[in-house]
């Protein structure tokens, strides 16, 4: 059985006294003396899971309301909109909580200058200076861009071209545009054109589609553009990798990018305005992938990975992996064999019709790459 729900984040609340919270307020405190467990998993689950017919699963049965997010607002809001809207530049929160990225102080105090040491009139640039993701926002030719110092992964070319045979890069609101130019786009078809889909191309040219014509970038968008499509509104353009900096010509305006996983994250040079894209092909070629053979299993990684002793998948689920190419889960029963293609030290694993890219990092743990979405767990021997 599968459930999913929206997360909420514990960090501002009020709870009235009534008996509905006092029940959940003691399962929490028992959960967390007895369980290994994070505080706000634990509040999002006690609040919205529903009572199943589980030993010890009963609903808290509370009321939950949502204070306006203008108002009450965290740090991803704060400067990823608010700063980048003129028509919120006088607007005051009556709370903002400092929760979303690394500088947590630097940005606290920021905040505090201007609303509080310069009773809001302090320096707006000052504010802006800061980016919508990780540290300051930066100009192209200095080395940064985006503000992505954290998380960065190595840009390959030929990783690029290779994702991109499989599946486009949906960027979204481009060319970047606030969200008042978006609310007065004329029709839907306006705003939908703000979606775009792109392939990098061997040689560094670029491929810019509309969402309609890539299937998996359509199912990834929001409704709207879903129904009415559009045609992009930028066409064409150039690409090139600089170290770990993805240099980036989208029509007349120039970018620089940094990935995270399936995520890149842009930056117009001109500005430091952000754009976001995320990768909707398939992670994995698994056109040579093939069940392990008897010739294959005492040779190469078959043989640290197979065996008797079993490898915990994120460190709760066992796993075996048998040496006839067996698999076995607590979910389903699956396969597993090599991944010739990425050389000998990656092998793939298939159950529940879902395929992993599994790399043997060393005789204790395994970095497996969910293929359809690029999730990533450790797996690890016990």
């Amino acid at each position: 059985r599968m459930l999913r729900f929206w997360a909420r984040n514990s960090g501002q609340f009020y709870v009235r006294s009534t008996s509905a919270t006092l029940r959940m307020m003691r399962t929490l405190a028992r959960r967390m003396a007895s369980e290994q467990v994070w505080d706000q998993s634990a509040y999002s689950q006690e609040g919205l899971w529903p009572a199943l017919g589980l030993k010890g699963r009963v609903g808290s049965r509370v009321s939950l309301r949502v204070l306006s997010y203008a108002c009450f607002c965290n740090t991803k809001w704060f400067f990823r909109h608010l700063l980048n809207e003129p028509t919120w530049r006088h607007h005051r929160p009556v709370s903002v909580h400092t929760n979303y990225h690394p500088e947590k102080q630097q940005r606290m105090q920021a905040i505090f200058n201007h609303y509080h040491v310069a009773e809001g009139k302090g320096d707006w640039a000052a504010l802006r200076r800061w980016s919508g993701t990780e540290g300051s926002r930066r100009a192209c030719g200095g080395g940064g861009g985006g503000g992505f110092r954290g998380g960065r992964e190595q840009l390959l070319p030929d990783e690029m071209v290779e994702l991109s045979s499989r599946g486009p890069w949906l960027f979204h609101n481009l060319p970047p545009r606030t969200p008042a130019q978006l609310l007065a786009a004329p029709d839907a078809a306006g705003r939908a054109g703000a979606f775009a889909a792109v392939r990098f191309l061997p040689g560094g040219g670029v491929a810019v589609g509309s969402v309609e014509e890539e299937p998996r970038a359509l199912a990834a968008a929001p409704a709207g553009v879903r129904a009415r499509g559009g045609a992009p509104l930028v066409h064409g353009g150039s690409w090139s990798v600089e170290g770990q900096a993805l240099r980036l010509r989208l029509g007349e305006e120039d970018y620089t990018a940094f990935r995270r996983g399936r995520a890149l994250i842009c930056a117009r040079c001109s500005d430091g305005v952000e754009v976001f894209a995320r990768y909707e092909g398939l992670a994995c070629n698994t056109s040579g992938w093939h069940r392990l053979r008897p010739s294959e299993a005492q040779s190469g990684v078959a043989t640290t990975v197979a065996g008797a002793k079993a490898w915990r998948w994120q460190g709760r689920h066992d796993f075996t992996f048998h040496a006839d190419g067996r698999l076995d889960t607590p979910w389903h029963k699956g396969v597993w064999g090599v991944a010739p293609e990425r050389g000998e030290r990656f092998i793939f694993a298939r159950f529940a019709n879902i395929d992993h890219l599994l790399h043997v990092a060393d005789k204790s743990r395994i970095e497996s790459t969910r293929c359809e979405d690029g999730d990533k767990v450790t797996v690890s021997r016990w």
